[in-house]
């Protein structure tokens, strides 16, 4: 499925379950060189162990520049879990439209809540949470020390 949005040729892709290699490649490589603390071993491993996993991707041409991935967390909640676009692509409403394309995709599933989380260190992605809709319903510290904030929304 892809949607144009008519930006710098930009085009939209919903893959539900296992992507591809060649696109997950694509996906690893982008996921690299967004997050400086990636962890390949932890990226691939949620790809073979969640159910109801959906990639919504967007492409400039044929350059994978973004995407948002999530899972079912519960039988009518669903999980964002990592998402991200290019810095040479960044605010030109990708980020948004990848998540309205997930909100909207998820929903036709039959899901009522989505959930997120984030940290206190990436206050554009809480400001956008909290902008487009979500509420804060937990803070708590993981065993790694992290503080966590869970983010959560209703969609049905």
């Amino acid at each position: 499925m892809q949607n144009g949005m008519g930006n710098d040729n930009l085009t939209y892709k919903i893959i539900e379950g296992i992507p591809s290699a060649n696109i997950f490649d694509c996906l690893i490589e982008l996921y690299v060189e967004l997050f400086e603390d990636a962890d390949l071993p932890f990226f691939k491993k949620r790809f073979e162990e969640k159910r109801g996993l959906i990639s919504i991707l967007a492409y400039s041409l044929h350059t994978l520049v973004g995407f948002k991935i999530g899972f079912m967390y519960k039988d009518t909640t669903f999980y964002s879990w990592i998402g991200g676009v290019k810095k040479t692509h960044r605010l030109n409403g990708i980020a948004r439209h990848l998540a309205l394309l997930q909100e909207q995709t998820v929903k036709q599933k039959g899901y009522t809540k989505i959930r997120t989380k984030s940290m206190n260190r990436f206050k554009p992605m809480m400001a956008i949470n909290l902008k487009n809709g979500f509420d804060i319903i937990q803070v708590y510290t993981n065993s790694k020390g992290q503080k966590k904030i869970i983010f959560e929304k209703s969609i049905g």
